[in-house]
């Protein structure tokens, strides 16, 4: 890269906390192109983070940093934790991540950043977000956002960070894995309006990201992270078919790992768990769609579409949550129709949740009590087996070296979703509901969590039900599916079969958009022995 396109130079680059062991980031060099696009790829607390807080000057009270920086053709000079590079940096988080008031307007929010940041009222903030949300291709309108971020979509909160952030006329874009927390077709057109937006005004992106699809969208030049320093670099054109560096090698065999066909059969199918007779949602109370089926113990069902497609309104009805419009179900050869609200409750004990939501647990409990409450709750078991079940369930997935007593709302993401699998292994549930588990996890967390399903399908046998948007996912786990769109059934039956000769436009849509990161090319596997 020659001197005269280099927007930015970064020389031993470290940032250290000072309770900490080692640094968050260590003797780190990089140059960002003025409208390049530079991916820094690694797992949770990699280095990443550190890199982009640095850099937009909000670094934590108790890190300590520099780094020698050159911006354009201008003289190298040392900068701090807190001082500013010297450009127009603007961060957008992604949409789970906990920048905004969950109750508060997020128009009201985001308006606010901006008027600050461009030092203007905030009606002509508004004003700005709006024209940038007219460049983004199905962007929401405006009012859509006056109303707080939980009651959003996550393409639609998406969006409105997106359209505040480039409302603010950056030169140079901290993003935060935003893709992550999107379904995979979401995910390609929110890269494009990027990319798109980058041409336009020419900022410079630098992306954090936690798996190899987000580079691959974005096309980026790529620096693998690891403990705070880097192990590799190069385009992701290269990188995705030919690494040096083992760890870059167990990076993309994580992503590689996700987009392939690995659904573990849990042995023959039993007798009928659900059984479903013309029934009918809400939406489709004037249609004369129904769906009739049955799903067998041990078997398992993709519900498969984008967010509001009607997949969470059939899940919700399966298990008694919502009324249907018409039909019958039968769970566990109990009509659920007939069934009082205190009975329906009392069933409704067999099934477990294992969803993508951060705020599935109560936060208030503690690691134990959470894992314990099942039993407690359902089944008449003495103190001291219900510890060993307890324990048995955390050991399992990893969880055991962590104090019991620890409240569920200080645990990691990935901590969140490993104990939410270890309640429902306590609870031996006839049917788990699988919402989305993966979502806005790290390739080596999504690896993980993969694993210890597969595992918790084999040992318990319960009956799969996945909700998703990701074709990749329902492939790892599911037997058969069925695909959503406007709140009907488009297309349904095996998925090998679906993925092999899909019927409908919107089911090919939906498997395009998987595999971002050709699975062909990945060097093999280490052999073991």
């Amino acid at each position: 890269m020659s001197e005269q396109t280099a927007l930015l130079r970064v020389e031993n680059l470290s940032l250290k906390r000072q309770s900490a062991a080692r640094a968050e980031i260590e003797e780190f060099s990089f140059t960002l192109a003025q409208g390049g696009t530079l991916t820094l790829l690694g797992e949770a607390g990699c280095g990443k983070e550190a890199v982009l807080r640095f850099l937009a000057g909000a670094s934590e009270r108790d890190e300590s940093g520099s780094a020698f920086v050159k911006l354009r053709d201008g003289p190298k000079r040392a900068i701090t934790q807190r001082e500013s590079a010297g450009l127009r940096t603007t961060f957008l988080p992604g949409p789970h991540a906990p920048s905004l008031n969950a109750q508060a307007s997020t128009l009201s929010q985001l308006s606010l950043v901006v008027a600050r940041k461009l030092r203007q009222p905030q009606s002509s903030a508004e004003t700005e977000i709006e024209l940038a949300l007219k460049r983004l291709p199905g962007a929401p309108a405006l009012e859509a956002l006056d109303r707080p971020p939980a009651q959003l979509s996550s393409e639609t909160l998406a969006a409105a960070l997106l359209a505040a952030a480039l409302a603010q006329a950056p030169e140079l874009l901290l993003a935060d894995d935003p893709l992550s927390a999107l379904s995979p077709s979401q995910a390609r057109r929110f890269a494009s309006a990027i990319q798109a937006e980058q041409k336009r005004s020419g900022f410079a992106l630098l992306y954090a990201a936690g798996n190899a699809e987000s580079a691959a969208l974005l096309g980026s030049n790529l620096i693998v992270l690891r403990n705070g320093r880097m192990v590799e670099e190069g385009p992701i054109s290269r990188l995705a078919t030919t690494q040096s560096h083992a760890y870059t090698q167990a990076l993309f065999h994580a992503t590689a790992a996700s987009n392939k066909a690995t659904a573990a059969r849990s042995g023959p199918r039993g007798e009928p768990l659900l059984q479903v007779q013309n029934l009918r949602l809400p939406s489709q109370a004037k249609s004369r769609d129904s769906l009739t089926f049955e799903l067998r113990r041990a078997a398992s069902l993709a519900l498969l579409g984008e967010q509001g497609s009607g997949r969470h309104a059939l899940a919700r009805a399966l298990i008694g949550l919502d009324k249907p419009a018409s039909g019958r179900i039968v769970f566990d050869q109990v009509d659920i129709g007939i069934l009082s609200d205190t009975m329906m409750s009392r069933l409704r004990r067999r099934v477990a949740f294992i969803t993508g939501q951060d705020d599935a647990l109560d936060p208030r409990m503690t690691i134990f009590d959470t894992v314990e409450e099942p039993l407690r709750a359902h089944i008449s078991m003495p103190r001291e087996q219900v510890a060993r079940n307890r324990d048995a369930a955390l050991k399992r997935v990893g969880l055991a070296a962590l104090p019991g007593n620890r409240a569920v709302a200080g645990l990691s993401r990935f901590d969140l979703r490993r104990l939410q699998i270890a309640r429902a292994i306590v609870g031996a549930p006839h049917l788990a509901v699988i919402d989305e588990p993966l979502r806005g996890l790290d390739g080596f967390a999504q690896s993980v969590l993969r694993d210890l399903l597969h595992s918790f399908r084999a040992n318990e046998r319960p009956a799969f039900l996945v909700i998703t948007s990701d074709f990749a996912l329902a492939q790892a786990f599911c037997d058969d599916v069925f695909v959503f769109k406007d709140g009907r059934v488009v297309e349904r039956g095996a998925i090998s079969a679906v993925l092999r000769a899909p019927q409908d436009s919107h089911t090919k849509k939906l498997i395009d958009a998987v595999a971002a990161v050709p699975p062909s090319g990945l060097p093999p596997e280490p052999v073991e022995g």
